[in-house]
């Protein structure tokens, strides 16, 4: 079964493509999952998530880029994920680019749906 972002998500990716925001959000690759954040002023850019057990050591991402951009590649299989990008080391971010979630604590969790079996919410 082929995996695919759903409607949804690449709903907000074109919008913020449109408006010209310097977060693309999440996209589907050959490779997997692209997840960028726009962070021109940081020294590291992690992203932690139920796809790592929340591991904000795992997963960094390279940049910053000309744009700002920093950015990774994460093979991830069907499924529904929570994440939050890591700056410095301390600082605990959402995607701007997707709806967000309760994180249960104060906070939110941005999610992601890979498959076809996902709807939007």
């Amino acid at each position: 079964m082929k995996l695919r972002l759903t409607i949804m998500s690449m709903l907000f990716c074109s919008l913020l493509a449109a408006c010209g925001l310097k977060h693309p959000g999440p996209e589907m690759t050959r490779d997997g999952v692209s997840f960028t954040f726009y962070a021109p002023q940081a020294k590291s850019v992690a992203i932690a998530g139920s796809f790592n057990a929340w591991n904000m050591h795992k997963d960094s991402l390279s940049g910053p880029d000309q744009k700002g951009l920093w950015s990774i590649v994460i093979p991830l299989h069907e499924g529904r994920y929570e994440y939050l990008f890591v700056i410095n080391g301390k600082d605990w971010q959402p995607d701007p680019s997707v709806p967000g979630v309760d994180d249960g604590f104060g906070g939110k969790n941005s999610v992601l749906l890979i498959g076809e079996e996902h709807s939007p919410q």
